[in-house]
């Protein structure tokens, strides 16, 4: 089996200034030319994992594990620099929100001639680098790019401004392509169109794709792994074609019965009781004992299993479903 790109093994981040753990345990490991995707409610700590990890937050630290890049252990002394030297380059970026990400001041083109610039080295103002930023823009799928090119991002839908920074992405050459929630600011049916765009970049660009979302529905047709969180802990790391034909620990599954799908009839689709715990419960008892209807003595008072050996499935159950 192919080496792991990126491995993750028993990692926590902790707040810097009240030095309070938000996540706790989380294993799991993403393959070249893998999507892998990470879920979970809102507060359940999957951006605050990802962008710790890949050094996009200065208020939180790994405070413990081992992250692995391309085979070279990054030191946790040190580490936001060691990743930092890597965003960029072998790693590429696409933040939530397309509107904000871009600079209205600066035309569309010279944003992406500075990323090139940046990651490449190409001169802004060559016709190499000119080239490139059209080539990109044609790649994502903009109508008419060389007049893109000389156009400002308030000239675009939000599906078009989503495009234009997957091509500032794309212009690093990355091996890995974080994109963190890069769906929720867009109608479904750009939704889709999106997706489709990343799916089909990661397979002509021999790349991994690791995609944040709280949308269980669109990863489950999207990514060929996902890792579930809430409370800050891992439970789940499951093959999405597991869903729906196979046990999986019972967060996920109560996340895909509350999910309006097209074989379900309204009266299928259940609320999830009870109220939701945000990241930062700890490792001692699962954090979704108190909404379960299976839940026991001992999911309250055991610590968590970890993903020993990045298998392509686990259950963090202390009850042994969905393992």
């Amino acid at each position: 089996m192919e080496r792991p790109l990126i491995e993750l093994e028993n990692v926590s981040v902790t707040l810097r200034n009240l030095e309070i753990p938000m996540v706790t345990g989380v294993s799991f490991a993403v393959r070249p030319r893998e999507i892998f995707g990470i879920v979970g409610e809102s507060g359940s700590g999957k951006t605050l994992l990802t962008r710790t990890i890949f050094a996009l937050h200065e208020d939180t630290y790994l405070s413990a594990g081992k992250v692995t890049f391309d085979g070279e252990v990054l030191p946790l002394n040190g580490y936001m620099k060691a990743m930092k030297r890597r965003l960029g380059h072998a790693i590429g970026y696409i933040p939530q929100d397309p509107f904000a990400s871009l600079n209205p001041t600066m035309r569309v083109g010279e944003q992406i001639t500075e990323a090139l610039y940046l990651a490449k080295g190409y001169p802004q103002k060559s016709e190499r680098a000119r080239e490139a930023a059209i080539g990109l823009l044609a790649e994502v799928g903009i109508a008419e790019p060389a007049l893109a090119f000389r156009q400002f991002p308030d000239q675009f839908s939000g599906g078009m401004r989503q495009r234009i920074v997957i091509a500032i992405a794309l212009s690093q050459d990355p091996r890995l392509l974080i994109a963190d929630e890069p769906t929720t600011a867009l109608d479904a049916f750009t939704q889709r169109r999106v997706m489709e765009l990343l799916l089909e970049r990661s397979r002509n660009r021999d790349l991994a794709v690791l995609l944040i979302s709280h949308n269980l529905e669109l990863l489950r047709q999207s990514v060929d792994r996902m890792a579930v969180l809430y409370g800050g802990q891992l439970l789940n790391v499951t093959p999405t074609a597991d869903i729906g034909t196979r046990a999986v620990h019972p967060y996920a599954q109560a996340l895909f019965d509350c999910m309006p799908t097209r074989d379900k009839a309204l009266s299928d689709i259940r609320s999830i009781p009870g109220e939701p715990v945000g990241a930062g419960f700890g490792r001692r008892g699962c954090a979704f004992a108190s909404r379960c209807a299976h839940a026991a003595e001992t999911c309250r008072t055991q610590d968590l299993p970890i993903n020993q050996g990045h298998g392509d499935r686990f259950s963090a159950c202390l009850l042994g479903m969905g393992a």
